[in-house]
């Protein structure tokens, strides 16, 4: 199995780089999940970014760590999260297998990895979708899947922002309920290939907790209805959206929500933290979704960079999402 091999070669350096085994670190029964976007492999806001956003990440201390767009520095981040987080050992799990510079999925996590999963069949491939099962030194295993869902153009968070930019000059929406809708049908159609048939089949009837994490490149369903409309970054809007609630519908939790139930209070933006990107909206598209008996304990978001790093850019144009989980006993 490819995803084998490379798992096998990502041990091997971090072994060789610290001198350590893989060990166990942090509270008993807390899980740390990191989910993040690090835009091309840390370099896209800058030849000399990496550096820090891997500084932000020691500083979060994940006990997994689902990453999207990694591209090529998954062996840097394992050996940092090795050498510095104080957890012990970390295993980096390359979800996408293809050369570095195009390997957009990885995980990483600090628990024995015990399989990784052969790429099933169906619309969305490695570079969208792919996991690993772990084993926590208490409790039982947990399965781990990234997950990037496409970017479609027209997009319909850009969709969603003209609306409220009309809205707030006097003016009619530009687009329809239904047209905002329409334009996330892509990452409907790939979640709903994902959970109907590209789930079960990694999963083969595995019925321990598991957690997906990524960029899924449209707005929670459940945040737009009519309930929030009267929050203040949405000007009286809601839309129909399906995306999200195909997970939801088939037993996930949307971690950030669940910590954090207003939406009006706690919008828990992620995109995005670079000055070019503001919109008017509040625009959550990174998420973190659980299945199984995990408790949801605290959920926050990092937009802002390290207070020692200076003023500056942010380390991505999408933020970072932090879930504390405890696992069952």
């Amino acid at each position: 199995m490819r995803a084998g091999r490379v798992l096998l070669a990502v041990v091997v350096l971090v072994g060789a780089l610290t001198g350590a085994a893989p060990a166990h670190g942090g509270v008993p029964g807390a899980l740390r999940v990191l989910t993040w976007n690090v835009y091309l492999g840390g370099h896209g806001v800058g030849p000399d970014n990496l550096d820090d956003l891997l500084d932000q990440v020691v500083e979060l201390r994940p006990d997994v760590f689902f990453s999207v767009e990694t591209y090529g520095s998954g062996p840097r981040i394992a050996e940092a999260l090795t050498r510095r987080a104080g957890k012990g050992g970390y295993t980096g799990v390359q979800v996408t297998d293809h050369p570095a510079g195009r390997d957009n999925l990885w995980i990483f996590t600090r628990f024995r990895v015990t399989e990784v999963f052969d790429a099933a069949a169906g619309l969305s491939g490695d570079f969208h979708f792919g996991g690993a099962r772990v084993q926590p030194r208490r409790g039982p295993a947990l399965n781990l899947f990234a997950l990037w869902l496409p970017y479609t153009n027209p997009w319909n968070g850009y969709l969603v922002d003209e609306n409220a930019a009309g809205v707030r000059a006097g003016l009619p929406p530009r687009h329809s309920a239904a047209d905002v809708a329409h334009a996330e049908r892509a990452q409907t159609d790939h979640i709903t290939d994902i959970v109907d048939r590209r789930l079960p089949a990694m999963l083969a009837g595995n019925t321990d907790p598991v957690l997906i994490g990524g960029d899924l490149n449209t707005l929670p369903a459940d945040d737009w209805t009519p309930r929030w409309a009267g929050c203040p970054h949405h000007f009286g809007m809601s839309y129909p959206l399906r995306a999200t609630r195909v997970l939801t519908d088939a037993g996930f939790v949307d971690t950030y929500r669940a910590a954090n139930p207003d939406a009006c209070t706690h919008p828990g933006a992620t995109w995005s933290p670079l000055p070019t990107e503001r919109l008017i909206t509040e625009q959550r598209i990174d998420l973190t979704f659980a299945r199984g008996p995990l408790e949801v304990r605290r959920a926050f978001v990092v937009a802002e960079r390290m207070r020692r790093h200076g003023p500056g850019t942010f380390y991505s144009d999408h933020a970072a999402v932090v879930t504390d989980l405890a696992l069952p006993r």
